[in-house]
């Protein structure tokens, strides 16, 4: 068919790539960025920064992260939403947190 998209990437390997960004984003005890995210497991080294966004936004759109900007650098930051209450935050509309509340 023409202009049939296909993806280069196996449903395996976006499965296998978004477990190790969840595991990283557990490890992490702050937000992090892409590029931190990626010096905590070496499956991950060789990950583009455009697939690692669009895999952790299908975990913020799950409610399993949250997604922020660095206001000093304007990046794009990352948290789990498990580490974020074990800390004590208050997650809600008001906060400023893009996040899923099926999770909650």
């Amino acid at each position: 068919m023409p202009g049939r998209k296909v993806s280069k990437y196996s449903p395996q390997y976006n499965s296998e790539m978004k477990v190790a960004l969840f595991d990283a984003l557990l490890e992490a005890k702050e937000a992090v960025t892409i590029d931190q995210l990626r010096t905590f497991d070496l499956k991950l080294v060789n990950m583009t920064t455009q697939k690692a966004a669009r895999l952790l936004n299908e975990l913020v759109n799950a409610g399993a992260a949250v997604k922020g900007k660095h206001s000093g650098t304007g990046h794009m930051t990352y948290k789990a939403v498990g580490t974020m209450i074990h800390q004590g935050y208050e997650l809600g509309h008001n906060r400023g947190y893009e996040y899923n509340e099926r999770m909650l």
